[in-house]
């Protein structure tokens, strides 16, 4: 792991953020944006206005993400710039909420909706997963995520549990919490075979295994009074172990993200002799097969969820397009996540042959219209 990786998932990368030397560093990169450049970000599409503004009076909490907290600057990956904008263009009254302080209770009983784009640590989401439980179960407010979606949310065994129960096409793919099973399966089992930690993305905690001696190593950390290892230095996997078939001679993957009736996607390409296209940054945005839409649509219906990435894989053996994993939330680097012939725009899944249809739009600002919508139109998120 590189250094700056492991700095990351430590408090020290947190609280360099805050200097002012820090800030001066990142800014010349990029990676802190100033009010001047956020605004630039954000014009990059055009605003969304609604076409029917709310009836009644409403207020939204947004909790701001990214790793940094210095008043007038966002990491350029922050969501929250996003949601607001779209708030103040819709005249929609709004609050930053700051859901990690001990008063998050109070706060919240002021507040109609919640939007927040949760991280993925195993922290974090233990954070997450309690406290919009709360909101959402007892205080009865509308979350982003709900409860459903954030529980599902980058923990690769629960989605493993949901694509099994129902039917879904995933690769094949082993998981169990007995040391006796998982120690029989791999003296039986072809190699190699991919591992990966149960909490992580960007392919972090996804390690190719070539061999028998490699995967009881594995196991046997596993099941070890301290667990195994994992990128995140508080945190070991212990007791549960994830293996999955590993498909080769597989060019690209699919990402395919849908909000209400857009879905957009892109191929994805992994590095010279690597594996994982997750992370690798290499991506081609062109057409994507309408058999590919298809099961996407089929796979977030069933999924029960508002916003989704579905990462499809073509298993030449089987004829067939495998889920690799699902998301909530994806990396959004632009306002073209479509683009087909120099042409930006969206698949309208309101259309029989899914027409693509010119445009430009940051996905998180199609979120708060959908959400918004659905809340004032008395058509509120059902949740499993």
């Amino acid at each position: 792991m590189k250094l700056i990786d492991l700095i990351k998932q430590t408090g020290i990368y947190h609280r360099l953020l805050q200097t002012e030397y820090a800030k001066n560093f990142y800014l010349k990169r990029g990676v802190i944006l100033d009010s001047e450049k956020i605004e630039n970000r954000l014009n990059q599409a055009p605003a969304i206005i609604l076409k029917n503004p709310p009836a009644k009076k409403i207020k939204v909490g947004i909790v701001k993400d990214g790793l940094v907290n210095i008043e007038g600057y966002a990491h350029r990956n922050s969501s929250w710039i996003f949601y607001e904008r779209f708030l103040k263009n819709n005249q929609i009254d709004y609050q930053f909420y700051d859901i990690y302080r001990n008063n998050w209770l109070e706060v919240a009983r002021e507040l109609d909706i919640i939007v927040w784009h949760t991280n993925s640590s195993p922290i974090d989401m233990y954070i997450a997963e309690s406290k919009i439980y709360v909101l959402e179960k007892v205080l009865k407010k509308t979350c982003f995520p709900s409860f459903h979606e954030v529980w599902q949310y980058e923990d690769k065994n629960r989605s493993t549990f949901l694509y099994k129960a129902l039917n879904l096409p995933l690769i094949e793919t082993f998981v169990s919490n007995s040391k006796k099973e998982a120690s029989s399966m791999i003296s039986r089992i072809k190699f190699p075979i991919i591992y990966k930690t149960y909490i992580g993305s960007s392919s972090k905690g996804v390690v190719k295994i070539d061999n028998y001696s490699q995967a009881k190593k594995i196991v046997n950390k596993i099941f070890s009074h301290k667990g195994l290892r994992t990128v995140y230095p508080y945190f070991r996997q212990k007791n549960t172990v994830l293996f999955q078939r590993f498909i080769s001679n597989a060019e690209f993957d699919l990402r395919i993200m849908m909000i209400g009736n857009k879905a957009f996607g892109y191929y994805r390409y992994a590095k010279k002799n690597d594996f994982r296209a997750s992370g690798a940054g290499i991506y081609e945005k062109k057409e994507i097969p309408k058999e590919a839409i298809k099961i996407a649509i089929d796979i977030k219906n069933k999924l029960n969820s508002r916003l989704m990435g579905v990462d499809l894989l073509f298993c030449n053996k089987s004829n067939q397009y495998k889920i690799i994993e699902t998301s909530l939330f994806n990396q959004i680097d632009t306002p073209e996540q479509l683009v087909i012939n120099g042409v930006a725009g969206y698949y309208d899944l309101s259309t029989e042959n899914f027409e693509f249809k010119e445009g430009k739009f940051w996905i998180h600002e199609l979120v708060m219209e959908y959400i918004i919508e659905n809340y004032c139109g008395g058509a509120e998120y059902e949740v499993s």
